[in-house]
C-alpha cells in the first residue's frame, strides 16, 4: 500500500520540480514525464522513478573553464 514516505502527489511533485500541476498531466499525456500510477482516482509518483527520471534527464557540460590548456582565458 501506498504510504508518504514512498510516494508523493502531484502537488508535491510539482512543487519539487517547479512546475504547475497542469505541466506533470502534460507531460504523462506526451509519454515525457516521471512514471506515475493510480490508485482509483489518486494519482501517485514514486521517489524512486522520480529520481530515476531525474537522472535520466542529466546533462553533462561540453565545455570546462579550468585547467584546460586548450581552452585560453
Amino acid at each position: 500500500m501506498p504510504n508518504s514516505h514512498t510516494h508523493l502527489k502531484p502537488t508535491a511533485v510539482a512543487e519539487l520540480l517547479g512546475v504547475s500541476q497542469r505541466t506533470l498531466s502534460r507531460w504523462h499525456a506526451l509519454r515525457v514525464g516521471p512514471a506515475r500510477c493510480k490508485v482509483g482516482r489518486t494519482v501517485l509518483y514514486r521517489r524512486d522513478a522520480l529520481e530515476t527520471w531525474l537522472e535520466a534527464n542529466e546533462t553533462q557540460p561540453t565545455t570546462t573553464f579550468g585547467g584546460d590548456p586548450a581552452c585560453p582565458t
